[in-house]
């Protein structure tokens, strides 16, 4: 039995896409990382999954323990960096957005409530009746919909910069789903123009009116 594994990495930055390699089945994830990092001069913090799974690889684990096998297809993608939002939100300053945007808001899919978005960062979540001061950012209140107690007080948060728009989860504990990916707490993600977020039940899309 070869120690070898013939694998497919298909790194989602730079456009590099899919690319064969082959490895030691008792390399581990993390060396791995190191190698493809070096080889493509990636800069910036990376996970592995398998193609099909949803959950990142260990580190610590050589690939055939983390059930790689001959012939698999891993997905090589860049982990998001943490952006200090906590403490943004904590101050409680509103900014306003870079552009000049006719109008940025949320819909709720069963309703269709809508939210208008007209600072950053834009909060969603549920407001807070014991300490008032603490709604100044809070741009989506949930709490009148019908799964409202589903989501955290702080649940998620909008923001922009130059144009581009991102989300971020605020509660490891509630999470925050993106087209139903699960994000990953206090890390910014990109969100396109239509694409849904999912907070506790409610399902919530994102519009901006240029």
């Amino acid at each position: 039995m070869s120690d070898r594994l013939n694998l497919t990495v298909d790194i989602q930055t730079n456009k590099i896409g899919p690319r064969r390699i082959n490895v030691r089945a008792s390399l581990l994830t993390a060396s791995l990382i190191a190698n493809i990092k070096d080889k493509w001069n990636l800069d910036g913090n990376y996970e592995l999954r398998l193609a099909e799974a949803k959950q990142a690889l260990s580190l610590e684990a050589p690939l055939e323990q983390a059930g790689v096998t001959e012939g698999a297809t891993l997905i090589c993608e860049r982990l998001p960096e943490a952006s200090g939002l906590a403490e943004a939100i904590q101050r409680g300053v509103r900014t306003t957005f870079s552009k000049n945007f006719r109008r940025i808001y949320l819909q709720e899919e069963r309703r269709l409530v809508e939210f208008d978005l007209t600072w950053q960062p834009a909060l969603i979540g549920r407001r807070d009746q014991r300490d008032p001061s603490k709604n100044k950012l809070l741009a989506a209140p949930l709490d009148d919909l019908e799964e409202g107690n589903t989501v955290s007080r702080h649940h998620a948060c909008i923001t922009e910069k130059n144009g581009a728009f991102f989300i971020e989860g605020l509660n490891p504990d509630n999470a925050t789903y993106l087209g139903g990916q699960r994000l990953r707490p206090h890390t910014p993600y990109p969100i396109e123009p239509g694409e849904s977020i999912q907070l506790g039940r409610i399902t919530l899309k994102f519009y901006v009116v240029s």
